[in-house]
């Protein structure tokens, strides 16, 4: 069986036997840097010799990331040869989206633990690649589930202040462009046009639209007068085709009683009648499915911009992963308040198998995954989704985001959250209208 991702990941990292940077895919944007440097005036006399570096770049197996990954390596090579000299490039993985740590890289003296956060890029030498490449050797990784894999990298690195912290490195860039940046993190939603891109330029194209996304919410009739309201006064219009999914039919709303009793946890039963319905019922074969709890807050808006990156004839499997079992051949799963997203195709082969939950109240996020991955089917993995509510994100994390998602409403007022973080903006909405009226003018 292949090694998990993220654990496949996390060993090219610490297994090579030279130092390396890992950098963001985003740096793609930055093919003239080396010159961008000396008109700024900062000297090259004193820089590392590039066959001294390794580059990692972590992808997923998704064409569309894929792709993106290989242009990266067209793009770093390129920077190789206008600067005449040679170099080694790394291990390039196709299973991991670049994910890597905002504005630090480790250092080999400890002060504090620092939490980390994904952004444009991180290094470490070599005397600490090899202490941990011999400590996880005989210390494996053995937290069951894998949450924030940012956070438990470097809380492992640290090894209870045994360890080194994190330095700040202001040439990891996440904001803006300026002569110092070595990489860039570019936070902008992608609108890719079926995944065509080029290296020097933002993808173009078109949202995919709503009409080819079809939600479903998952509810029950206690939730019926405390949360469905909520959906209507926020992003319930965004929505062009949407059902509510109940253990009771009610006209006002309306929903859908699908014949499963409601249970008090997991829902798989619940999720996988979801999934007939589409695949067996829903007109003109919509392209994609979303599937959503009904205290998710989500901006229909934004997820047709990233759609536009995929192409819907491929399974996809898209959210927010989280992992069960990395450490000994478990699975990722995409987790299901943040939403799950599913391509018509990944929902076909998914069906077309033997794969079924073991229990009306199994945990359906992670029967899906465990599904999915016997398969061959990876999941998609986007930070955009998110499982929590902002303030259980660090503002860092978060100021580096146009967000997708987000999860519960306990303890905060779920209409203020979405009008601040996920409701489209006055920019939407002219790009929207200058879009509309371009089609008008053609």
């Amino acid at each position: 069986m292949r090694p998990p991702a993220r654990r496949l990941a996390l060993l090219a990292l610490l297994a090579g036997s030279l130092a390396f940077a890992l950098v963001s895919e985003d740096t793609k944007e930055e093919v003239k840097q080396s010159q961008n440097l000396e008109k700024g005036g900062l000297s090259r006399k004193n820089d590392i010799d590039l066959k001294r570096i390794v580059f990692v770049i972590q992808s997923q197996s998704n064409s569309f990331h894929a792709k993106r990954a290989e242009q990266l390596k067209e793009n770093i090579l390129q920077q190789a040869v206008d600067l005449t000299q040679e170099w080694f490039l790394g291990k390039a993985l196709h299973d991991e989206e670049s994910t890597i740590i905002h504005h630090y890289a480790f250092s080999e003296n400890p002060t504090i633990f620092k939490y980390p956060d994904f952004a444009a890029g991180w290094a470490l030498s070599i005397p600490l690649v090899n202490k941990l490449t011999k400590r996880l050797k005989s210390d494996s990784l053995k937290s069951d589930f894998t949450i924030d894999l940012k956070h438990e990298i470097a809380l492992y690195i640290w090894d209870k202040g045994g360890g080194p912290s994190l330095t700040a490195v202001p040439e990891f860039c996440t904001d803006g462009v300026g002569p110092s940046c070595a990489t860039r993190f570019h936070s902008a939603l992608p609108l890719c046009a079926g995944a065509t891109c080029h290296v020097s330029t933002t993808c173009q194209g078109n949202p995919v639209k709503k009409e080819y996304i079809f939600v479903a919410v998952k509810t029950c009739k206690k939730f019926h007068d405390e949360r469905i309201p909520i959906v209507k006064q926020t992003w319930e219009a965004q929505a062009g085709l949407i059902e509510y999914y109940s253990d009771s039919a009610e006209g006002s709303i309306p929903t859908v009683d699908l014949g499963i009793p409601n249970t008090d946890r997991g829902h798989c039963g619940k999720t996988f009648a979801i999934l007939e319905r589409f695949l067996n019922h829903s007109r003109d074969k919509i392209p994609w499915l979303v599937i959503v709890d009904d205290d998710t807050l989500i901006s229909i808006s934004r997820l047709q911009h990233l759609l536009s990156c995929y192409d819907s004839s491929e399974p996809v499997f898209l959210g927010e992963r989280y992992g069960y079992g990395l450490g000994t051949g478990g699975y990722s799963y995409v987790t299901g308040g943040g939403g799950m997203v599913f391509s018509r195709e990944a929902i076909r082969r998914l069906l077309a198998s033997k794969c079924r939950c073991y229990s009306n109240d199994a945990p359906d996020d992670m029967v899906l995954g465990m599904c999915f991955s016997g398969l061959g089917i990876p999941v998609t993995h986007s930070p955009l989704f998110h499982q929590a509510r902002p303030v259980d994100y660090p503002k860092d994390y978060l100021a580096h985001q146009v967000p997708i998602s987000f999860h519960k409403h306990w303890n905060t007022d779920p209409v203020k959250v979405y009008f601040t973080w996920l409701a489209p903006s006055e920019k939407d909405r002219a790009r929207q209208e200058t879009q509309a009226r371009f089609k008008e003018e053609l």
